[in-house]
């Protein structure tokens, strides 16, 4: 890497937004549209939990991973039992709520090794238990999905993919290998593309849209270099950069549910 990129990646950290990570609230009398896009955003910030997780392993302090890791597992422990007893109420019968009630075992299962001394086996366990508890997230709304909320699940995808990245690359860093890595992220970044032109085609974009999905595509440029590049990254900017593109797809969606809602 020459040293101009080098000092425009590292300057990036200290000149962007700051930290996305922070559980959002359940909203009082929220909708579907609202209840369906918190269980999407809960899948994401699975992976930033993880992601804090393995930060204080490598014993990074940027962002204080350990404070915020806290404070998430206690806020969305309370979230994930408030949206399933939403869709207890209002659709008891219409999504599949033995899938949502496994995704909630497995939260169990992480919240007690997340609040553990943080080690590479357990971040992999972690791994292993949230893309299963993702898994069974989504069947349990898949009965409940038309096409407007489908969009919203496109965009949860895309906030996932750069998290999935990022965790992967730091977890070798830490020093554990992981299986078809190479093959893997090869994968994720095409998806990633995949599912980026996907949202670029539907009736609900407007020119703010499409300046985001724009910027979301230059910011990505900066995995698929990690990728490709022989040079290592350090921990604080992955993290950041994974954010970032975090909070560039919520914005877009923002503009979705506001123009859905009208």
């Amino acid at each position: 890497m020459n040293l101009l990129l080098k000092t425009l990646l590292m300057l990036s950290i200290f000149i962007q937004t700051a930290s996305s990570f922070k559980i959002d609230p359940y909203p009082k009398g929220a909708s579907l549209r609202e209840t369906f896009s918190m269980n999407c955003l809960q899948m994401t910030q699975s992976q930033q939990m993880l992601k804090a997780y393995i930060m204080i392993g490598l014993k990074s302090k940027f962002q204080n991973p350990k404070k915020n890791l806290a404070k998430a597992i206690v806020d969305y422990d309370k979230r994930i039992y408030q949206i399933r007893d939403y869709f207890n109420a209002n659709f008891r019968t219409k999504y599949d709520k033995k899938s949502f009630d496994k995704a909630i075992e497995l939260w169990k299962k992480n919240k007690e090794i997340l609040e553990s001394e943080p080690s590479k086996e357990r971040a992999l366990l972690i791994k292993k238990n949230f893309l299963l508890m993702i898994l069974k997230l989504l069947d349990g709304t898949k009965p409940l999905v038309s096409s407007e909320l489908k969009l919203i699940s496109l965009t949860g995808k895309l906030c996932r993919k750069p998290m999935e990245i990022t965790i992967d690359y730091l977890i070798r860093m830490w020093g554990e290998e992981i299986k078809d890595y190479e093959k893997n992220t090869k994968i994720i970044i095409d998806k990633y593309h995949e599912n980026l032109k996907e949202l670029s085609t539907n009736s609900l974009n407007n020119q703010e849209t499409f300046r985001l999905l724009e910027k979301a595509k230059k910011e990505f440029k900066f995995f698929e270099f990690m990728y490709n590049s022989k040079t290592k990254f350090i921990p604080s900017l992955l993290s950041k950069k994974a954010d970032d593109n975090f909070l560039i797809i919520r914005s877009i969606k923002k503009i979705y549910n506001n123009k859905q809602a009208l």
